[in-house]
């Protein structure tokens, strides 16, 4: 087995299909939050990053055009509709915030002028939309 690479392969998916009962169980035993406990250590994943950043410009090089598009649509687009559907109410808590930020900001920017008279206007909000902060867990 060690030697054939498709027997291995087929052998790795197989497994993980019948995986779904001790995922589960991996992850409900976790104590503390992956994100919080990564936050904790932003010295550890800078030095990684710069220690790494060679290797990773090699990986992510070594996916051409064509193989990065046929994954795209053969593997992306069908997740499209469930990713979207789960995501759902983590975006509508997102908009939510968003779109009372925008009303907020529309009340503080500078009266509209005659046409081509509204730079400052236009510039006044996308400094206000720069200063948008997003929700966390969103």
């Amino acid at each position: 087995m060690k030697n054939n690479a498709t027997a291995a392969a087929q052998k790795w998916a197989s497994a993980m299909a019948g995986a779904s009962a001790s995922y589960t169980a991996g992850v409900q035993a976790v104590t503390v939050a992956p994100g919080q406990k990564a936050a904790a250590s932003q010295a550890n994943y800078l030095a990684g990053v710069q220690n790494k950043v060679g290797e990773w410009a090699t990986n992510v090089a070594a996916v051409g055009l064509g193989e990065w598009q046929t994954a795209a649509v053969n593997k992306g687009a069908s997740r499209l509709g469930s990713g979207a559907t789960a995501a759902q109410p983590k975006f509508q808590q997102f908009l939510t915030a968003l779109l009372a930020y925008e009303q907020n900001q529309l009340g503080a920017l500078p009266p509209r002028g005659p046409k081509g008279s509204n730079d400052q206007r236009m510039i006044a909000w996308s400094h206000a939309m720069q200063q948008f902060k997003k929700p966390a867990g969103t």
